[in-house]
């Protein structure tokens, strides 16, 4: 009777353990089926992982600013040019303290929180200022402190050359 006892836990660990080794090796097999399919054919055996739906991608929408494409033959009055001159000098320190620029023509739509300052399809000109950086922190009180950098957004207005709308993002 006492052998019975010291083999009977046994048995059931060599059980457990087998069926834990099966499981681990079928695993191990569909990864490398997987990989071998997805050599021959990545967009027959891929997957994609959700984005969160709570954050949007672009700052822009989230800012309420949405851009659109102009029709065709709709050309701005400035050039990209003078849009550029423009706004380097409606804003020295972005221009002087960036990471680059961009300026592309669209139509801009804006709801902001009064009438003045709503706009819809309008022909702009967006110059975008990325990592622009702002004035060096005093190093006095924080001498970890490092300076921010963000992204300015300003729209023109592709027939007057006015600015529309600065944002910093």
């Amino acid at each position: 009777m006492a052998s019975r006892r010291k083999g009977a836990p046994q048995a059931a660990s060599r059980r457990f353990s087998a069926v834990a080794g099966g499981a681990l090796i079928l695993v191990a097999s569909l990864g490398f089926l997987w990989l071998f399919l997805h050599q021959f054919s990545p967009s027959l055996v891929s997957f994609t992982f959700p984005h969160p739906t709570n954050a949007p991608a672009d700052p822009l929408v989230a800012a309420g600013i949405t851009l659109s494409d102009p029709a065709q033959g709709q050309e701005p009055s400035l050039t990209r040019q003078q849009a550029l001159l423009l706004v380097n000098q409606m804003e020295p320190e972005a221009a002087a303290h960036n990471g680059g620029v961009t300026a592309s023509y669209t139509l801009f739509s804006y709801r902001g929180n009064n009438s003045a300052a709503s706009f819809h399809d309008v022909p702009a000109w967006l110059v975008h200022y990325t990592k622009v950086s702002g004035p060096s922190p005093d190093t006095s009180a924080d001498p970890h402190a490092a300076s921010a950098r963000h992204d300015l957004y300003v729209f023109l207005d592709a027939k007057s050359g006015k600015e529309l709308l600065a944002i910093w993002l």
